[in-house]
């Protein structure tokens, strides 16, 4: 796998998980004893991006940005699926003008 392709699923792999933190934050808001989650990111010695899962303290106005965070790690998620796209268009045309 190429740098570019292990960047952008490193990237895809980050932000779903954003996505499911997200997701288990708003589904235990109401939930008295749960745990609030949070992602942290750190870049990896190849440049991608590795994502790690830990506990933060409770906050009243969370849910509303755990509802926006969501929607980025969508928009992150699309991004870096594009970036793959389109590495796999220039590989093909490269192979197409070596044929």
């Amino acid at each position: 796998m190429n740098d570019v392709m292990g960047t952008a699923l490193g990237g895809m792999r980050a932000a779903q998980r954003g996505v499911q933190v997200a997701a288990h934050n708003v589904a235990n808001v109401a939930t008295p004893d749960a745990t609030r989650l949070q992602v942290q990111r750190s870049t990896t010695a190849e440049g991608g991006v590795q994502a790690e899962v830990g506990t933060t303290t409770p906050d009243p106005m969370a849910p509303l940005g755990d509802l926006l965070a969501a929607k980025a790690e969508v928009l992150a998620f699309a991004a870096n699926a594009t970036v793959i796209r389109r590495q796999d268009q220039l590989l093909g045309s490269l192979l197409d003008r070596q044929a």
